[in-house]
């Protein structure tokens, strides 16, 4: 494999706990991989690792990262929003605070969330990577949010439901 700066032969090492490799593309801090291929440049030094089944350790990561006892750090959260496909605005919105806050706290100005944040970040995003099916609901659930942020605060009389032959229950509006 060639260097794609200096276009000379790269150097192939395999990353062991003596000389692990540190993948920082994940966008988690100090995530060492060892057991991989890794192609290092002789002349500038980059570094251009193998990573056999990406997605399936993408996978494990965030299984691991939602089972920490501990508060999550805001890499670990910025990770798992990814990882389940929320954008951040939205994403705010369903945890209940501002995208500013959200930004905070996955780029470390702020510490952490408190303990009921930190469990609905852990609840969305387990829910959203569960399929598409469910992403979509979570999404359209924080446009609903949106938008009822700028309606009046007002309390429907009722809320009314119909058992249709074919259709099952539907919600409906009733007439006066």
């Amino acid at each position: 494999m060639k260097c794609s700066n200096c276009k000379i032969e790269m150097e192939k090492r395999q990353a062991s706990d003596a000389h692990p490799y540190i993948y920082r593309h994940s966008g988690l801090t100090n995530l060492i991989l060892t057991g991989i291929s890794v192609y290092t440049c002789p002349a500038c030094h980059f570094e251009a690792p193998v990573i056999p089944q990406v997605s399936r350790l993408y996978e494990v990561l965030a299984d691991n990262i939602v089972r920490h006892s501990r508060l999550l750090w805001g890499d670990e959260i910025r990770f798992l929003r990814k990882h389940a496909g929320l954008p951040a605005t939205k994403f705010a919105r369903l945890i209940g605070v501002t995208a500013e806050h959200l930004s905070r706290v996955e780029n470390g100005h702020t510490k952490h969330f408190g303990k009921g944040t930190d469990r609905l970040v852990r609840a969305f995003t387990l829910i959203a990577k569960e399929g598409r099916e469910a992403r979509e609901t979570l999404l359209s659930i924080a446009d609903n949010l949106a938008e009822a942020g700028k309606a009046k605060k007002v309390r429907a009389d009722d809320t009314s439901y119909t058992l249709r032959p074919k259709h099952g229950w539907q919600k409906y509006k009733r007439t006066a």
